[in-house]
C-alpha cells in the first residue's frame, strides 16, 4: 500500500483531518491549479477531502472547478449560512468551500459565535481526512495567520529567480515568525528535469545555510503545455486528463505531504487543527549549524534584508 492510499488509516491515529495550507511567494506560479489537483488526486485514491478556497476576495477555485456556489467561506464567516450550505460536492470524496471574487478582503465581515464555531469543526471534522487550503499569495497576515492553524505550509514556486526570491521570503518569514508546524517545497512549471533539481537543491542550500532548516524531497512539476487548453474546456476534474509527466509531479506532491507526517502521531493528537510541538519538533531533519557560522550569519547586515541569501544562489537558477 503507498503512502496516499495508507493516508486515511494513518489519520485514524489523528483523529481529526490532517490540515495543509498551499501558498506561494508571487502569484502566478501555478498554485490554485496544483492545489486543485492535488485535492482531485487525494479524492481518488477514497481521502475524504475538503478543499477551502482561502484566498479571500479573489477566490478562483469554483472557476477552475466550473462550478457557480450560491454561498461562500465569507457567508459562513459572516454567519449567513450554515457551513454544508456553502460547500459544492465536486465528486464521490471532494468537497469544495468556495470564496468570492472581486472585493477586499477587509470587507470580510465576521460575525460568529465560539458555539458556532465549534459546531463548523465538528462539521468537518466527522466528514474529511484531509483539508486544502489554497491561500493567498506572498506575506499577508491572511496567509501567516492560515500557516499557523495548520498542520503543514506547501510552498509551490517556479524556476524563474522572482518566483525563488519571493517563496524564500516567505519561507523565512514563517520560519523566524515560528508560524508554520512542517514546511514543503515544489517547483512547478519545470522545462526540463535538470532545471527542477536545480533550483531544488538551490533552495535547499539557502534554507539549510541561512534558515537552518533542511527542506524535505522538493518534487518537480513538468511544464504542461496543454493545460492551458484543459483549464479553458473546464476539463480539470475529468480523471485521465494529465499528461504522464504532469500526473508524476502531481503524484510526488501528494506522497510528499504524506511521508512528512511522523512516525509517532501522539504529539498531534491533542491539538485541535494544528501541531502542538513547535516547527522544530516535526522538522527532524533540521541540520545543526556550528556556532562560528551562525553567529556570521546572524550577524550579517545585508541577511537582515535577505539579500545575501538570494544572491548566494543566484548563479544556480
Amino acid at each position: 500500500m503507498n503512502s496516499i492510499t495508507d493516508l486515511r488509516s494513518r489519520l485514524t491515529e489523528l483523529n481529526r483531518p490532517l490540515s495543509v495550507a498551499v501558498t506561494s511567494g508571487k502569484g502566478g506560479v501555478g498554485k490554485s491549479v496544483i492545489t486543485l489537483s492535488l485535492a482531485v488526486e487525494y479524492s481518488s485514491q477514497g481521502v475524504r477531502t475538503l478543499l477551502i478556497d482561502g484566498d479571500i476576495g479573489l477566490g478562483n477555485q469554483h472557476l477552475l472547478a466550473n462550478v457557480t456556489p450560491m454561498f461562500t467561506i465569507e457567508d459562513v464567516l459572516a454567519g449567513s449560512c450554515n457551513v454544508d450550505e456553502a460547500t459544492l460536492k465536486l465528486n464521490e470524496n471532494l468537497t469544495l468551500m468556495p470564496a468570492r471574487s472581486g472585493f477586499s478582503a477587509t470587507e470580510v465581515e465576521i460575525d460568529i459565535t465560539s458555539d458556532d464555531l465549534r459546531n463548523i469543526l465538528a462539521w468537518v471534522k466527522e466528514r474529511f481526512d484531509l483539508i486544502l487550503i489554497d491561500t493567498a499569495a506572498g506575506i499577508s497576515s491572511q496567509v501567516t495567520q492560515t500557516a499557523s492553524l495548520t498542520d503543514m505550509v506547501l510552498i509551490i514556486t517556479t524556476p524563474d529567480i522572482a518566483a525563488v526570491a519571493d517563496s524564500y521570503a516567505v519561507t523565512k518569514y514563517l520560519v523566524r515568525t515560528n508560524a508554520a508546524s512542517h514546511i514543503g517545497f515544489a517547483v512547478n512549471r519545470v522545462a526540463r528535469d535538470r532545471e527542477g533539481r536545480q533550483t531544488a537543491q538551490n533552495l535547499n542550500r539557502m534554507t539549510r545555510k541561512f534558515l537552518r532548516l533542511a527542506l524535505p524531497d522538493v518534487p518537480i512539476i513538468r511544464e504542461h503545455m496543454g493545460l492551458r487548453q484543459i483549464l479553458m474546456s473546464r476539463n480539470i476534474l475529468v480523471p485521465g486528463f494529465e499528461d504522464r509527466d504532469w500526473s508524476r509531479g502531481i503524484k510526488d506532491v501528494a506522497t510528499l505531504v504524506c511521508d512528512s507526517l511522523p512516525d509517532n502521531l501522539t504529539h498531534w493528537t491533542q491539538g485541535y487543527w494544528g501541531a502542538v510541538d513547535s516547527r522544530a519538533a516535526l522538522n527532524s531533519s533540521t541540520i545543526n549549524v556550528d556556532r562560528k557560522n551562525e553567529a556570521l550569519i546572524q550577524g550579517s547586515s545585508a541577511s537582515r534584508f535577505g539579500l545575501e541569501e538570494v544572491t548566494a544562489g543566484k548563479d544556480s537558477l
